[in-house]
Parts: structure tokens; C-alpha cells; sequence
């Protein structure tokens, strides 16, 4: 089993949150635009 220091393990763990966070903001932007053009077309 390959060793991580807290360091890296920390840095990891931060990039891991950042790019869930831009998946769930590309996803809702995804949600929001088909909304505002549903509202806007009908």
C-alpha cells in the first residue's frame, strides 16, 4: 500500500470537493438555462 502524507492527502481531498463543486454548478447552470428558456419560449 502506497503511503500518503497528510499533505497530500489534504491538497487531494480539497481538489476532490473543488471539481464535485463544478460539476454541481455545471449541472444546476445546465437546469437553470432549460428553465429560463422554457419561461422565455412559452
Amino acid at each position: 500500500m502506497l503511503e500518503i502524507d497528510p499533505q497530500t492527502e489534504r491538497k487531494n481531498l480539497i481538489l476532490g470537493w473543488a471539481l464535485f463543486g463544478v460539476f454541481v454548478l455545471l449541472f444546476a447552470g445546465t437546469v437553470a438555462v432549460a428553465f429560463v428558456y422554457l419561461w422565455v419560449a412559452g
